[in-house]
């Protein structure tokens, strides 16, 4: 007989090291197999597990080489292996041995579905197996609620903290190299102090988050929004729908509102006061610009983005098809790149421009331009210069230096010069007559509030947050070029 085997991990030995378990399984279904005169083919070894049939790839694959007649029997050490998980994914399993005659053969026993007894047996003991998952489940999330509910911490221990057990409930004690960092944090923000500046500050001093090489605004933000800080317990503040769930091709996490989550009086000792916790809260909701999302806006970028050498928007295109791209839509312009790489790089441009002005001399950053102007009156030399060229160009051609397709090559390369210049020269005005005009208090400011919301906003919101700040962002990228090597210029927002 020719059979199939299929490996995976039961409900009891979740937490066990998953290759050890199917390795001993493997040993168990070969000698069974030996003993009963049964060939194994092939072994599905099932290393990612989850309850949903399709995040289970190597089920999959199985059952389509069941469907195909491929083998006699399947092994497995119970039935609970093959069928585990919703009625739905477990009809569409049994369904498929049953359609295609295959044996589901266990140490225990043999099914075979064409018989109303082995059937009826299989659909029973795959209802029970799914019952006692479901209470297994309800049980877990009681008994974790409950220690939740009861000021214990059963989640990784944030920066600044670790894990230990105090009558045998989990919780936290302090870990003052971190928590002085910590307590840095809370303190630079109230004192005025942006998310950015003080990632750079703290790690000029040392500090080192644990799981990357350096704090970024983000991993500030979250920890001045945490409430582990003041000795509260916080959960609730994510859902999760698992991949293949409601037909979702990838696990979603969404961010609940604050009103559902759930905060309690943790066992653990805070590290900073409730009142300057709540002065920063205060702080960061005040830096917060409002949405209005109207629901139409599905693109940070939206209306932002224009192409420097036909003038028109850039789109955001193929997010359905996978990664998402931003694109010109004028045939044979310039050439894409991935919108995150662009979303990204306008986000560091923000980050340096508002480094420059909180370390370097406001008055001279901002409102200095003798180096545009500098750069102003060259460009403006070399534009004189390109017209005298084109004036030489037809002279050529009227002496026949040049025939016809070469003057219409050269004529074509030096107007796409013209036109980069000229484009150049009109940002370096836009430039010099904002940095006249502007408030270098106030546009860092504004900018520190876009890069401390952003992170947080969905992208109708974090649309309105760039529009803020910025006027237009100009981009240019050649064909057949490296995925990052695209050239932005920035039209920062007058105040």
């Amino acid at each position: 007989m020719d059979a199939a085997a299929y490996l995976r991990k039961s409900r009891m030995e979740e937490g066990m090291d998953t290759e050890e378990v199917l390795s001993k399984h493997s040993s168990a279904l070969s000698k069974y197999a030996v003993e009963n005169g049964i060939h194994v083919v092939e072994t599905y070894r099932e290393v990612v597990s989850g309850e949903s049939l399709y995040a289970r790839p190597e089920m999959l694959r199985l059952l389509q080489d069941v469907e195909d007649g491929k083998y006699e029997a399947v092994l497995v050490m119970d039935l609970d292996r093959l069928s585990r998980g919703r009625m739905k994914d477990q009809g569409i399993i049994l369904d498929t041995f049953r359609d295609s005659g295959t044996l589901i053969v266990t140490p225990e026993k043999t099914y075979d579905l064409a018989d109303d007894l082995d059937d009826e047996m299989a659909e029973f003991k795959t209802f029970m197996s799914r019952r006692e998952y479901k209470i297994i489940n309800k049980r877990l999330r009681r008994g974790l609620r409950q220690t939740i509910e009861s000021g214990g911490y059963v989640a990784n221990a944030p920066y600044g903290y670790r894990k230990i057990e105090v009558d045998k409930k989990p919780t936290l004690e302090i870990v003052e190299p971190e928590a002085k960092f910590v307590r840095m944090m809370y303190e630079m923000y109230a004192d005025g102090y942006g998310c950015v500046s003080i990632a750079r500050q703290i790690n000029a001093m040392g500090a080192k988050p644990r799981r990357s090489d350096a704090f970024s605004r983000t991993t500030v933000a979250a920890i001045l929004r945490n409430p582990t800080y003041i000795g509260k317990i916080v959960w609730d503040q994510k859902k999760h729908i698992k991949k293949g769930s409601k037909g979702n091709p990838k696990h979603i996490t969404i961010y609940q509102p604050r009103d559902k989550w759930t905060i309690v009086d943790g066992l653990h000792p805070a590290i900073v006061t409730k009142e300057l916790y709540d002065k920063v809260q205060d702080i960061m909701t005040g830096r917060y610009i409002p949405a209005s999302n109207d629901g139409t806006i599905k693109s940070p970028l939206a209306g932002l983005v224009r192409c420097a050498v036909c003038g028109k928007n850039m789109q955001r295109l193929g997010a359905n098809n996978g990664q998402p791209y931003l694109l010109c839509t004028t045939p044979g312009c310039c050439a894409g790149a991935k919108f995150e790489f662009v979303e990204q790089a306008i986000l560091d441009h923000l980050e340096e421009v508002l480094g420059q002005l909180m370390v370097d001399r406001p008055d001279e950053i901002v409102k200095g331009t003798d180096f545009q102007e500098a750069r102003l009156d060259a460009l403006h030399k070399e534009l004189s210069a390109a017209e005298a060229q084109k004036s030489r160009l037809y002279d050529l051609l009227e002496q026949g230096v040049y025939d016809v397709p070469t003057f219409r090559e050269r004529m074509g390369k030096l107007k796409s010069k013209i036109s980069n210049t000229e484009q150049e020269a009109d940002q370096l005005q836009r430039t010099i007559r904002n940095s006249l005009q502007a408030d270098p208090a106030a546009m860092a400011a504004r900018i520190q509030a876009v890069l401390d919301s952003y992170d947080e906003s969905d992208p109708a919101h974090r649309n309105e947050l760039l529009h803020s700040v910025l006027e237009t962002v100009w981009y240019t990228k050649a064909k057949k070029t490296k995925p990052t090597d695209f050239h932005l210029r920035y039209d920062l927002k007058p105040n």
